[in-house]
């Protein structure tokens, strides 16, 4: 039997960056790790706890010795190691102070769960063996690595070629990540979560104008240039296109919403702090994923916008990029091509037919599987055939 559940992430909410009195980049897996730790409380009938390092400041550049502090992630406990964050150093120096927490902070007899082959959750985690008798989940967020060309895919490389002797059972975003794994390892499909909870209270009446919701990174790869291009294919009225993130495309985004000819049908809110975000879902419709195919990232990674939309009540359109039929079956609208003119059709016949598209219920079946108790029974399904029940 387990004493506890502890996870290796640098996940974190609004209470560390209140701690933090620093400005930081928003944790944007913050929601769907919340979920998993319940998931994997409820599952395991024991207390989980996030050991993390700190993220380096967004504005900052003066050298800064950063405590080990204590804090909460959710409802969870969470600890981040000490780290002098300064450019060069912080890395290396975060890898030895978060093998040194991770040994202080685990005990015998632990359930440790690792977000993915990270090479600072690998190298805690062989320090831990030194000294305790655990076992080891990989939460397998993504691949990235598979495709990145960066220093920071070979880091993680290594850390999975380091870390495949590790693990008992795997969590998995994405179907095709199972290929990647040592053979009969029991996996779980978790791509993400439908919770209802967050299903506004009353949506306004539908009116004349479908409102459509664009939310996440601005690039090429989640294909928001083709939804730029779509734009000018659709009727002149019926719909109304709301856009909120950031990314490469942000200045494109911003100066098509604020010229005149798409002035009341395209509106770009930015990055919308969380209060607002929800208003602004709650004011939709239909969640569009405009995810492309043929982008490599497509293989290695789920759309978490997807369940984001589906726990909000939303009709979503998507592209089959990362085996979204797979995961969601008919409870999503798919255009087929990956063209402006694909898209545009298929945003087309969801204002021609709103009502009788919104109220078919196939979304019912998804979050049965994806909700947080669907998934809490899964993984109590998948621990026991790994034997770490």
């Amino acid at each position: 039997m387990h004493n506890k559940v502890v996870c290796l992430s640098n996940v974190y909410d609004q209470h560390y960056l209140d701690l933090r009195g620093e400005k930081i980049a928003p944790c944007l897996s913050s929601p769907k790790r919340r979920d998993l730790f319940r998931c994997l409380e409820l599952a395991t009938g024991r207390v989980v706890v996030v050991l993390s390092s700190p993220p380096k400041s967004l504005e900052r550049r003066s050298p800064r010795w950063l405590p080990a502090a204590a804090t909460t992630f959710s409802t969870h406990r969470q600890f981040f190691c000490a780290n002098w964050d300064v450019p060069k150093l912080r890395i290396p120096l975060g890898w030895l102070f978060y093998a040194v927490q991770a040994v202080r902070r685990i005990q015998s007899n632990d359930l440790v769960v690792i977000d993915n082959y990270e090479f600072i959750y690998v190298v805690a985690a062989y320090a831990v063996r030194l000294f305790r008798r655990v076992d080891f989940v990989l939460e397998y967020e993504d691949g990235k690595h598979a495709i990145d060309q960066s220093w920071h895919a070979g880091l993680s490389g290594l850390a999975e070629k380091m870390g495949r002797g590790l693990i008992r059972a795997a969590i998995l975003a994405h179907p095709a990540l199972g290929r990647r794994l040592p053979p009969n390892v029991p996996t779980l499909l978790a791509p993400g979560f439908v919770v209802r909870t967050t299903l506004p209270r009353e949506r306004p009446p539908l009116g004349d104008t479908v409102h459509f919701l664009y939310s996440g990174s601005l690039d090429r790869t989640r294909g928001v240039d083709l939804l730029l291009a779509a734009l000018p294919l659709l009727p002149e009225t019926g719909w109304h296109l709301h856009i909120t993130g950031a990314g490469s495309l942000e200045k494109e985004v911003a100066a098509l919403a604020g010229g005149p000819r798409w002035q009341g049908r395209v509106t770009f809110h930015g990055t919308l702090p969380a209060v607002d975000y929800t208003a602004l879902i709650g004011r939709c419709q239909v969640g569009l994923n405009c995810q492309r195919p043929s982008d490599p990232i497509s293989d290695v990674t789920f759309p978490s916008k997807v369940f984001s939309y589906m726990s909000a009540g939303l009709l979503i359109l998507s592209s089959r990029a990362s085996d979204v039929p797979v995961v969601c079956g008919d409870a999503c609208i798919y255009y087929e091509a990956e063209t402006p003119a694909s898209l545009a059709e298929a945003i087309h016949r969801v204002v021609q037919h709103y009502t009788e598209l919104s109220l078919s219920g196939k979304a019912d079946k998804v979050t049965a599987i994806y909700g947080i108790e669907g998934t809490a029974q899964r993984l109590t399904q998948l621990l026991a055939e790994a034997n770490l029940a």
